[in-house]
């Protein structure tokens, strides 16, 4: 694990000070949470539901997305066009 030093906004260090004390979590672990879900909705690259595998013989050739995929693929659509 690295280390790293980060300032932040006061208001940000109560918001997850009294949730980690209502969670019964150091801060840092929350921090770490946040920054995995960042990571992961933001920065990682996901296939578009148009490049779904054709399937061949009624299998799938590749990995098919979970249901949650999809939802979050359409509904991040709908909240980019909607702004």
């Amino acid at each position: 694990m690295k280390t790293i030093s980060v300032a932040v906004s006061e208001s940000d260090y109560e918001a997850f000070r009294r949730s980690a004390r209502a969670q019964n979590r150091p801060i840092a672990q929350l921090i770490r949470e946040a920054l995995a879900n960042y990571r992961a909705e933001k920065l990682e690259v996901k296939t578009p539901l148009v490049d779904l595998p054709i399937l061949e013989g009624h299998r799938p050739i590749s990995r098919l997305p979970s249901r949650a995929e999809i939802y979050e693929e359409i509904f991040s659509e709908q909240k980019l066009s909607s702004q």
